[in-house]
């Protein structure tokens, strides 16, 4: 089954942008999109095999657990770059290796902050 990435509004596309700015919001942003409910029930899976009770967690404290997720867990977090980088085709995986390091940092950025905009969508059992 193939999806399709979504498109996203032009004001995130035009104006003076950065190539990576532009790769960015062409590519990574409509794949994490598209992808956005295999992210969320990989969080949900995560913090099942963490023992924790998301669900019972007030807003603040998931938010907390979220940023530390996000923050210390090295392989979640490689594991996460891999369901956002495994989209690409071969042109745009040329472009992500020229910049690898960086695109792999805005690639959590843009997760961490979809997953803490979806707390309540998380904290659903």
């Amino acid at each position: 089954m193939e999806k399709v990435r979504p498109i996203l509004p032009n004001e995130l596309t035009i104006g003076a942008l950065k190539a990576e700015e532009l790769f960015q919001n062409m590519v990574l942003r409509p794949i994490i999109k598209m992808q956005h409910d295999i992210l969320v029930y990989r969080v949900k899976s995560y913090f099942a095999s963490k023992k924790a009770v998301f669900h019972l967690m007030d807003k603040k404290k998931r938010v907390v657990a979220l940023e530390s997720a996000f923050k210390n867990d090295n392989p979640f977090k490689k594991e996460i770059q891999g369901m956002v980088i495994g989209q690409l085709n071969g042109e745009e995986f040329k472009q992500y290796l020229q910049t690898e390091k960086s695109f792999n940092k805005r690639i959590i950025q843009m997760v961490k902050n979809r997953m803490i905009d979806s707390v309540i969508e998380l904290s659903r059992q």
